[in-house]
């Protein structure tokens, strides 16, 4: 029979659980809400707020803004809270071109070093994706879009690059979800996906490699586009 000592700290154990259970989720939230552009870029984040909006209590709100200022999704700022970073353009293109460079690499050595179980889980994530695309579903066609990259990541077989795009990919994710906004990007996406799939399957390191680093950095025109488009609007107004 456990002593009071051992049911303290089951009790314990059991509110830390909760507690990062409810973390967890107001972190994956609050993440969805500015990778969609629900809070966009330079928007202040307001703890009150969000806690009602969520249905949680302050408290892992408060924790989810820490969990995200470390992705690079968050700035915490002394005395002025919490706000969704903004990243510049130039500061944008750069991290996009870092990204497809290590993209490419991490693409030449998944041909090499997946197994057949990753490769059929890419493939399974790929018709998913395919399906959200279909339906228009935005955000569920963005979330297998990064499990894919992640996987293959992974695939690769260096910890390393893992964690440096982990990293990166956190810090553009609002903008890569953006740039789907155009009905023709969205189209050219789900096409190079198609020839990822392809090289990944036939275990072609090169083209995985050519195809993954340009993938990214086609997107760079788009992203001029939506800056131009939002200039123009602001303007009109």
């Amino acid at each position: 029979m456990p002593n009071d000592t051992t049911l303290a700290h089951d009790d314990f154990s059991t509110d830390a659980r909760s507690r990062m259970s409810m973390q967890q989720r107001a972190v994956q939230q609050i993440r969805d809400l500015i990778v969609s552009g629900e809070l966009p870029p330079g928007v202040r984040l307001q703890e009150q707020a969000l806690s009602s909006y969520l249905g949680i209590s302050r408290t892992p709100v408060r924790e989810a803004f820490r969990v995200l200022a470390a992705e690079g999704l968050v700035v915490i700022r002394t005395n002025r809270g919490a706000e969704v970073r903004r990243m510049a353009l130039s500061e944008l293109m750069d991290t996009f071109e870092v990204i497809a460079t290590l993209d490419g690499y991490a693409g030449l050595l998944a041909a090499k070093n997946a197994t057949d179980e990753q490769i059929s889980q890419v493939a399974a994530l790929h018709n998913e994706m395919i399906r959200r695309f279909e339906q228009g579903e935005r955000l569920g066609y963005f979330k297998c879009n990064q499990a894919i990259h992640q996987l293959i990541n992974e695939a690769s077989g260096n910890p390393v690059l893992v964690r440096q795009l982990q990293g990166l990919n956190a810090l553009v994710q609002p903008y890569r979800y953006n740039v789907n906004s155009l009905p023709e990007s969205w189209r050219r996406s789900v096409n190079d996906h198609e020839r990822i799939l392809d090289a990944l399957q036939r275990r072609d390191g090169p083209a995985l490699q050519a195809v993954l680093s340009r993938h990214l950095p086609d997107k760079i025109n788009v992203l001029h586009q939506l800056e131009t488009l939002s200039g123009d609007r602001a303007e009109a107004t």
